[in-house]
């Protein structure tokens, strides 16, 4: 199929587009840190991996799995070692599908009206992978010559959403969404929950492998293993998608750097920038929040 890319880069950027479709594939490995957008980001996995990370959530890939990361979740893929990492990525901004939904059909009911069995991951069987992926060939096959081909591709776009939501919609309940079946997954998992739980406590490494019970150097072993990247990392990464999140609901660049576990405002000021390329005050602006319009949207 065609729109094929080297996806480190393209992973990295925040949306300036309604929507995109793009065909990822990686072959001399593959390795982003953990990040979020200002956009909802759909992986759908054509080769399997390792785990897919999303906010405190692990999850074993598999082919024809279905990821759904919401805007400002942070997320991160590790991929299995030397193998062809291969996935389709649906990127788009809730306020581009809010026209589309109705009380009837709430296109967006696993961005907005999630319950505390949410699974981020949703398995497809043969019949529904062959489904998504025509879709996908129908979309790519609209030439951007033909006349009226920017609303074909809208509509296409809206059906595969509308396919995916239904999917989530129907998806049998996990008896857990984290993978637990390995007991060193199952400490890192339990290190990523108690940090994205206590954002504002004093997340030293000390404080984090008391709660865990582990030494702070094993601890910290395991974390870098399992995850690819260090706890401190992840805190930060933590942090900088809280604070997204409350600055695009309308909080002070103040309130988002307490709430946030920053403090400082000159550091986080400092490290918001760094990390988002924007300063707090900037990304406030560019950046409402469309839970508002939803709502009213489905009434």
């Amino acid at each position: 199929m065609s729109n094929l890319y080297n996806g480190r880069s393209v992973e990295r950027e925040e949306s300036k587009a309604e929507f995109n479709i793009s065909h990822l594939l990686d072959t001399d490995g593959f390795n982003i840190e953990f990040h979020s957008h200002n956009f909802v980001e759909i992986y759908l996995s054509i080769s399997g991996g390792k785990h897919f990370i999303i906010n405190d959530k692990i999850y074993t890939i598999k082919p024809g799995d279905i990821f759904v990361s919401n805007v400002n979740e942070i997320h991160r893929v590790i991929a299995n070692d030397k193998d062809v990492y291969e996935r389709y990525i649906f990127e788009f901004k809730p306020i581009f599908v809010l026209p589309y939904c109705t009380a009837e059909t709430d296109l967006l009911h696993y961005v907005y009206n999630r319950d505390k069995n949410f699974s981020h991951q949703v398995s497809l069987n043969e019949s529904q992978f062959r489904e998504i992926l025509s879709l996908i060939e129908k979309y790519e096959s609209l030439e951007a010559q033909r006349y009226g081909s920017d609303i074909l591709k809208k509509v296409c776009y809206i059906e595969i959403l509308t396919f995916i939501s239904e999917v989530y919609l129907t998806a049998p309940v996990p008896l857990r969404t984290q993978h637990s079946s390995n007991h060193s997954i199952r400490i890192v998992a339990d290190t990523l929950e108690y940090i994205s739980s206590n954002l504002t406590a004093d997340l030293s490494l000390d404080n984090i492998a008391k709660h865990i019970g582990l030494g702070k150097y094993h601890l910290c072993k395991l974390f870098k293993d399992k995850t690819g990247t260090t706890i401190n990392k992840y805190i930060v990464s933590c942090r900088i998608a809280k604070a997204k999140s409350l600055l695009s609901s309308g909080s002070s660049v103040t309130n988002a750097c307490q709430e946030s576990g920053f403090h400082d405002i000159s550091h986080f000021v400092r490290t918001f920038h760094n990390a988002v390329g924007l300063s707090p005050g900037k990304y406030a602006q560019d950046n409402k929040n469309a839970k508002v319009y939803y709502e009213e949207y489905i009434k």
